[in-house]
């Protein structure tokens, strides 16, 4: 059985953008008794789907600093690209969809697109 206390330091280290896997191996819990657990439990499937959005909205702000960094002539353009893609890969990997709250009766969620041009 996994603690609350773990439980929560698991969706700490993921919004910090650990793998499930580096959070469970490091809180000595398997990724089969943590998927058991949200399994039977909504509310912590939703902390667990919120706790990857906000990893995924983290990757969203890191890309508009490399953006602004490559503005500002600090990076170079191909390494702000792989950098950029990078991050783009890892939000999308975390959170393929926005999280939506289930008790939200709004139309439509709040979600922006970035779309990066290199010239």
């Amino acid at each position: 059985m996994i603690s609350k206390n773990k439980f929560l330091a698991i969706l700490e280290a993921l919004r910090k953008g650990k793998s499930l896997y580096a959070a469970c191996c490091f809180h000595h819990v398997t990724t089969r008794d943590f998927y058991q657990l949200i399994h039977k439990n909504i509310e912590l499937k939703d902390d667990y789907l919120l706790a990857l959005s906000d990893y995924a909205d983290q990757c969203s702000d890191d890309i508009r600093e490399l953006a602004a960094s490559l503005q500002s002539g600090d990076i170079d353009t191909s390494s702000a690209k792989l950098l950029i893609e990078t991050k783009k890969y890892l939000a999308q990997k975390a959170c393929p969809t926005p999280y939506i709250n289930p008790d939200d009766t709004s139309d439509t969620p709040d979600t922006t697109e970035i779309v990066v041009k290199f010239v």
